[in-house]
């Protein structure tokens, strides 16, 4: 007679998602193009916070959206990192404008509480200062001889002296 095999369940935890979230961002502005994603991964691979940090995917937040998790992207600092550059938007096949359906997220994490007003505000205030320092070291390094272009962390040093006196 053959070898009879024992079988053990293994439980997998399933999330419950919410039906009617995918349904919310479609109506903010960009929402229109949610359903076009088919995951292919280019927002990703252009993001310049993907670059840095590896937890960051725009294509990973559009997938937790459609399936409903709530909770997990509106409670997620990874909707904060987004720099609004709109690289995704720009360089998706599908014409998916993640930047401006990021946006909407930001304004229903604050509207249902994930994070208050107080803090939404200073995260305002924080991405303006990082857009006017970037501009500062930017026109440090333009036009200049790369041979003899001051190392990044010396145009940053100069960039904040003359931004802040």
């Amino acid at each position: 007679m053959g070898a009879t095999m024992e079988h053990t369940s293994t439980e997998i935890p399933l999330l419950r998602g919410d039906a009617g979230f995918a349904q919310e961002v479609t109506e903010g502005p960009g929402g229109d193009t949610l359903p076009l994603c088919y995951q292919c991964g280019t927002c990703t691979g252009c993001c310049p916070v993907g670059a840095v940090d590896d937890a960051f995917s725009p294509a990973l937040i559009i997938q937790w959206i459609r399936l409903g998790l709530r909770e997990r992207v509106l409670g997620s600092p990874k909707i904060w990192l987004c720099l609004q550059c709109h690289r995704c938007s720009f360089s998706c096949p599908q014409g998916v404008r993640f930047a401006d359906i990021n946006g909407t997220l930001r304004h229903m994490a604050v509207r249902e509480g994930f994070v208050d007003a107080a803090t939404a505000e200073k995260l305002a205030a924080v991405e303006k200062d990082l857009a006017a320092l970037r501009c500062a070291v930017l026109e440090r390094a333009m036009g200049k001889d790369p041979n003899t272009t001051p190392s990044t962390d010396e145009l940053v040093r100069e960039a904040l002296r003359d931004l802040h006196g």
